[in-house]
């Protein structure tokens, strides 16, 4: 199957008195269509690494070094204008919701078409009508009902602002969807129902899907490719059909310098 995503040497060094490897010499081949489970303890360098493929770790003035390949473009190399057109067809859900409350749910949803429709007109509320169809189509796709398009999304439960985080980023019509770690302030039912959500999409729609996690138990239940990392590497890279059970929790989050 054709490599949608390619990296290649990744390391990441935040600056500081003490500078800190994030990353160290990550190599990875992700490809179209694959859902990715990105595995490890807080501190791995999962958040990291999903940061770095749409170069949200130089906000942080992170030295980045190596090649990311997105459909064949080195992300790391492309121009501001380059990066907002690769950055339209990636679409990134944060653990914090990252939704602005005092707006409505449809609103919300529909700044996922902020790369095409503009920044003013969607501060002024102007959207096509069929940009508001399609948000309408997305939320209820994601199990929030119509009569809840229109409150206010503080109104929400976490595990329901977390699902309009999910419509935001179908607006634009992705072709790649990273999550950092989307379920990790949700209860365990919620949390399910958010994890098949991802997986009924990738299923159905063909979106390569690349999700960070902490819980072993969910990664075990949603991983189809399990990366585990460690202390900024990769440790770890293997197919759910191929992974032991027994030993999968300590070459993951076990003490040893994994496997």
């Amino acid at each position: 199957m054709k490599s949608i995503l390619s990296i290649r040497n990744l390391s990441v060094v935040y600056p500081g008195v003490r500078p800190v490897t994030a990353l160290e010499n990550v190599n990875l081949e992700i490809s179209a269509g694959e859902f990715v489970v990105v595995a490890g303890v807080s501190g791995s360098g999962k958040s990291t690494l999903l940061r770095a493929i749409n170069r949200l770790v130089e906000n942080d003035r992170a030295r980045v070094t190596g090649s990311i390949l997105f459909d064949g473009k080195d992300v790391l190399k492309a121009s501001r204008r380059e990066l907002r057109e690769l950055r339209s067809h990636i679409g990134f859900i944060f653990q914090e919701y990252n939704v602005v409350e005092r707006l409505s749910v449809l609103t919300n949803a529909l700044t996922g078409t902020l790369a095409t429709v503009g920044t003013w007109s969607s501060l002024l509320g102007r959207f096509p009508k069929a940009q508001v169809e399609l948000a309408h189509r997305a939320l209820e796709r994601v199990g929030i009902p119509l009569p809840r398009h229109g409150d206010r999304a503080a109104r929400l439960s976490g595990g329901q602002k977390q699902r309009v985080g999910i419509a935001r980023a179908l607006m634009q019509k992705p072709r790649l969807i990273l999550a950092d770690e989307p379920v990790a302030s949700l209860d365990p039912i919620t949390a399910n129902i958010v994890m098949n959500i991802f997986k009924k999409i990738n299923e159905e729609e063909g979106i390569t899907t690349i999700i960070n996690l902490h819980d072993p138990v969910l990664t075990f239940k949603y991983g189809k490719r399990i990366v585990g990392l460690k202390q900024g590497r990769v440790i770890y890279d293997k197919p759910i059909t191929a992974i032991n059970r027994e030993t999968f929790e300590e070459d993951i989050y076990g003490s040893g310098d994994g496997a």
